[in-house]
Formats: C-alpha cells, structure tokens, sequence
C-alpha cells in the first residue's frame, strides 16, 4: 500500500513540476505578477508537506528554501529577476533527478547556497513560514475523521494533525470513543475523529494540501469569521454528533475559538481592510461541491480498454453480417441497437485517451528559453491551440520530432539580433506552433520568420551527396526533400545543437510510424514553416476498402480526396504514369502493378485520387466495396519487407484486410 502512495507522490510532483517551470518562465517574461508568484510560492510550499508526509526529506529540505524565497518575493521584501528564475530551473530539474534516484548528493547543497548569496536568505534571518501565519485572520474548523483502516494506505493522521499545528495557531481535540488513540495506533485500527481550531494566513487550497492523499469525505474544512459565527448546518451537524447534543454547537464554537489568541498585526505593515467575502462562515465539503473531477488512469489500463472495445467492433460486425442471412427483423433491430452502442463506447473509449496538445507544447517553453540564451538571440515564442486533443500515443510519439523542427527553426532559421536588424526585421525573432483541427486530423505547423533555407546549400550539399547532377534541373519541392534524406545537413560545424546529420529523415520516419507525414515551405528572408499531419487516434480509424486482384486493400478515409471509375485503357493507353486531373496532371499508381499482379482484364476501373498536403496523386483498384471502420493491428515479421502497409485489420469474414500507407507510398512516387 505504501508502495501506492509513493507512486502517487511522484505522478503528482511531477505534475506539480511541470506547472512550476510553465509559471517560472511567464513569471520571467512577467516579473511584476502577483498571481504567478503566489502559484509558485503554493508549489514550493505543497512539495516540502508532501515530501516529509512520504520520506522524500531531501526534497522537503530543498524546497524549504524555495519557499522561505517566493514567500519573501510575495510580500514585495524581494525582487526577482533572471538568475533567481535560472535558479529554481535548476532546482524544478534537481527535484525530478531526486523522484528517480539520480540526483547528486551535493546538488541540493550547492543550490542552496547558490539562492542564498543570491538573495541573502537564510534560515538565520528568515523567519520560520508557520510563524508569520500568526498574524492573519483566517480562521477555520477542520473534522478530520480517517477511514478506519487508514495505517494500511501507510498514512499517519499524527503527522497530519502536527502539520497543521505548524500551520499557525490551534486548538485540538480528540474524539477517541471506546479505545484509546495510543491503543487504536497499537491495534492499526483507526476510530478516532480530530477536531481542530485553526488560526493561520494560509489559503483554504493550502490547507487541502495538507490532506493531498486522504480521501474527500476524510475531512471537511470550514472558514469562518472571529466576528460573526454564523454556522453551517452540516457543521452543526458534525459537532451535534460528537457531542451527543451535550452542547450547543455555537457555544462549542465560541468556547473553543476563544482559546485561540486574538490577532496582533504588526504596526508597521498597513491595517488590511476586512474582506467582507469572509464574513460569516464558508465551507469547503468538495463531497456537496458540483465540480468537474479528473482521475489519473494508467496507459496499460486504457490501452487494455481499447483492445476490448477493439474486439467488440469486430465482433459486433461479423454478428452482423451473419444475421443478414436470417431476414429476422427483430433480431436486424437489436443488432442495430447494439451496434448504436458499441459505436458509442467505441467514441467514449477513444475519447478518454485523448489529452490536450499543450500538455506537449507547454514544455518547449524551457527549451526554447535556454536555447535562445545559448545561441545568443531573442526568440518570442508563441503557441495557438493548446485545447486540440490527440492520442497520447501519438502525442508521445512527436515529442522528440518536434523538438527536433523547434531546434533546427531557433538554430539555423531564426538570425541573430544584429542580422535581423540589418534586414529591417525586429531585433526579436518569432517562432509560432499553431495546433488546429482539419477534417479528422490535426494539423500542428511550426512557422519562424527567420532567413529561410538556403537552397543553394542545399543543392551544394545534394551534388556532393550524389542525390543529383550538377547541371541538373530540380523544383523547389524536389531540394525541400533532400534535406529528408538520412545523413543530410548543410551545417559545417559540429556543434551541441546541428551539424550531425541525424535529422529530417528521422523526424519523417517516426511521424509516418504514428499515420503522420510532414511537410516544409520556406520562402528566402521570410521563413520557414514545418507542418505536421497526424491522425487524432491510433486504434481505430474509418477507411474505404477496395479489392485488388483478391487482396483487400483499406485506404484511410482522411486521405481520400475523391474517387470516380475510368476506362482501364484510357489510364494505361501511354507509357507515362499520369492523369488529369481538375485541369493538371498528377502521378498515377497501379496498385496491381505495384504488388505484381497480373493485369486487370475488367474495362473499368476505379481511381481513387489521395490528397497529402494540397500535392495529389491517384491509385487504381478493380473494385470499392464501401467503408470500413479498422481496427488496426500491427502486422508480423512476414510483412517486415513490406513496406506499404502500415497494419492490418479482421474483417468480418476472418480475412485479413492491409491498410495502406499513403505517406510511404507517396514519398515512393515523388522520387521516381
């Protein structure tokens, strides 16, 4: 069970560390934010009570720091500025080595010291957070009540209890009905209920944190004025049944504040002025608050859930076709009902591994920052359509792609402050990842305005390759594709950001891996724009299915522009592969040809025209049979050397159906 919460602690720091590098750098970029600070300093102050709850003391000490830091920042005794931000990076870092058992052992020390010299705090000359809450005027009733077998989660509601007597001043009392808390403690056996009087300048969201890993209906906190004791009734309702109506609630409330000393605020801050919000009592029972709640889910479990809902759409339409034989309409009728639903759990299942895309992108932010710093320039990042949701298999799959495209824009594309400002640009380059949905894919395009690519260098460097002949007359769009090949760059220096060659190829392949193809337009002294298609899910997707010769063939629906059927000696009637078509030719691809089939004798055939980013071309099949929804599954080490199908799918007769890949297949023809 301790196990559990550990494993709990580390997916909710980790969580908790990514917020904290986002707010750091819009905190640098925005100094003068008080609410940045406060969700910094909240931070800080959440990892050093759940660290010591759970062990992690190297964590609890180093954030201690921290927090005596941003705490000192929020009441206005400290500027920040850069190297304090450069600092707690260091630090967010530090902590994520210390979740996996990296960290250096002196590492903690050294940046300590670091904030120290910097700031001047230290342990000395800071005072102790739990003793400045002394002179606010929160004031709440917390019933803490632990669920009986609260020692088997590896929780002790002592530390808890101790964590909020550090919080500010209190008052405590136990309500240990028929046993003893030492005896309950000896036995593991947890009855006891904690009633607490609390007088502190935390936030209510700061004392839920001492709770972080209790269960909501294990306590109930409630705020309350010294002045008006107006009483909640579910408060009153709590305190009527530990005292068995021997006392008023009110009188209990009033008896018990009153042992809280009254406030004395410090004579050379300004007198706040009562916030009229706080008047009366408030209460924070999340279990009778309407609230939107989330649910951490392993992948395993998700992705087991998919393969079920997967193997319920195969069966439901082999079911199917089978009971078309029998002509029995009631049965026709449940069919379709349970059809309805199994496309219904089929969406919510798909929806639920969808996550937005800026819990990607919202981690280029650092990368970014650092880099524009190594490199010497101004980088202004932007970022549009962070709420697009996408598989997260897919997400994870770009990540390294992206980083990739991000790098080569900040290094090679975006110039230096003095160049830009020669060309009459801003001294501050613009770099723009814009996430947006188009039909059932979603299109993610990182632009800079930058110098572009230098296709000179880039048929310099082809020449060399032997990619072409000097001499050779080459489009644009031919030069963008050498830049994909492995091994290709046109970087002379080796250095710790390009010039290694390991680039565009391997961005290209994993982005093909994932159903995704890429794209790249650049204009001399305006840019460039890299451009990402990519399926928003892996498992299931909807294709047109098509026989050729007695092989079925499935070509994703998404990549489908159009189809119409052709005289077959109207196609094949010249030597060159091409069509007409909306008045311009485009490549034409016989799948019988190309999987070595003999010729089709049928007159007709159907051409199905493929759209990759606006450049079309057209295949040929003998038939379309109509629209499938696939399962994919991944093919065996049989189909290893082939490499035009990206998976396979059972139809509803048990024959293995091939999905087509487009991306290869076009990248195939674009260099015959």
């Amino acid at each position: 069970m301790m196990d559990d919460i550990v494993k709990g602690f580390i997916e909710e720091v980790k969580e908790l560390l990514l917020q904290l590098e986002d707010d750091l750098i819009t905190l640098e970029n925005n100094p003068h934010n008080p609410e940045i600070v406060n969700n910094i300093f909240r931070v800080m102050h959440t990892l050093k009570g759940s660290a010591g709850m759970v062990g992690y003391k190297n964590i609890q000490d180093l954030t201690h720091g921290f927090e005596s830091t941003y705490e000192q920042i929020r009441e206005g005794n400290l500027q920040v500025d850069s190297e304090i931000i450069d600092i707690t990076l260091k630090a967010k870092d530090l902590i994520m080595e210390m979740l996996t058992g990296d960290a250096d052992d002196t590492g903690a020390e050294k940046l300590v010291k670091l904030l120290s010299a910097k700031t001047g705090i230290t342990d000395k000359n800071v005072p102790d957070i739990s003793s400045q809450l002394k002179v606010s005027n929160h004031l709440y009733v917390i019933i803490f009540s632990p669920d009986k077998g609260i020692f088997e989660r590896g929780l002790n509601p002592d530390k808890t209890v101790d964590e909020l007597k550090a919080s500010g001043e209190s008052h405590v009392i136990l309500h240990e009905k028929k046993k003893s808390w030492e005896k309950q403690k000896a036995e593991k056996i947890c009855t006891t209920i904690w009633e607490v009087y609390l007088k502190t300048s935390m936030a209510i969201s700061e004392v839920e944190d001492i709770f972080l890993f209790y269960d909501k209906d294990e306590f109930n906190i409630f705020e309350m004025s010294r002045e008006q004791l107006q009483i909640d009734p579910f408060l009153a309702e709590k305190l009527e049944n530990l005292y068995k109506h021997k006392i008023a609630p009110e009188q209990q409330l009033r008896d018990c504040i009153d042992q809280l000393p009254d406030d004395e605020p410090d004579q050379n801050l300004p007198a706040e002025q009562p916030d009229a919000s706080l008047a009366g009592l408030k209460s924070t029972d999340t279990s009778r608050i309407d609230t939107d709640s989330t649910v951490n889910v392993s992948s395993q479990k998700l992705d087991e859930l998919m393969n079920l809902v997967s193997e319920l759409v195969t069966i439901t339409g082999t079911v199917e076709a089978h009971a078309e034989k029998y002509k029995d309409t009631k049965l026709n009728n449940a069919l379709e009902n349970v059809a309805k639903l199994t496309k219904k759990f089929r969406d919510n299942a798909l929806d639920l591994r969808l996550v937005p895309i800026g819990t990607l992108l919202g981690k280029f932010k650092r990368q970014v920052r650092d880099l524009s710093r190594d490199l010497g320039k101004k980088v202004n990042l932007m970022i549009e359509g962070q709420d697009i949701e996408i598989d997260k298999t897919i997400l994870k799959s770009i990540e390294s792609p992206l980083q990739h495209i991000i790098r080569n824009s900040i290094d090679h594309g975006l110039e230096p402050e003095a160049e830009r400002v020669a060309k009459g640009k801003t001294p501050e380059g613009l770099l723009k990842i814009i996430a947006f949905y188009s039909g059932a894919s979603v299109i993610l395009s990182v632009q800079d305005d930058g110098r572009g690519i230098n296709l000179e260098r880039v048929k310099e460097c082809a020449i060399k390759k032997g990619y072409m002949e000097k001499g050779q007359e080459v489009t644009k769009d031919q030069l963008i594709t050498y830049i994909m090949e492995p091994g290709f760059t046109t970087t002379e220096n080796i250095s710790m950001v390009s010039g290694r060659g390991v680039g565009m190829d391997v961005v290209r392949k994993e982005l093909n891996s994932v159903g995704g193809s890429l794209e790249v337009f650049t204009e001399d002294n305006l840019g460039t724009t890299v451009t990402m298609k990519l399926p928003t899910t892996l498992t299931i997707i909807d294709t047109l299915m098509v026989n050729v010769d007695e092989t079925q063939i499935l070509i994703p629906v998404m990549d489908i522009e159009y189809c119409f059927k052709e005289k077959n000696e109207n196609l094949f009637k010249k030597d060159n592969r091409y069509i007409q078509y909306k008045n311009s030719p485009i490549p034409l691809v016989s799948l019988r040809e190309h999987f070595k089939y003999a010729p089709s004798e049928e007159a007709d055939l159907m051409v199905i025209v493929i759209n990759k980013f606006d450049r079309r071309y057209a295949i040929t099949a003998d038939q379309i049979i109509g629209e499938h929804q696939a399962v994919i599954k991944p093919l065996g080490d049989l189909f290893v050397n082939q490499p035009y199908f990206s998976g396979g799918s059972i139809m509803v007769d048990g024959k293995l159906a091939f999905i087509l890949d487009t991306n290869f297949l076009f990248n195939h023809i674009t260099k015959i």
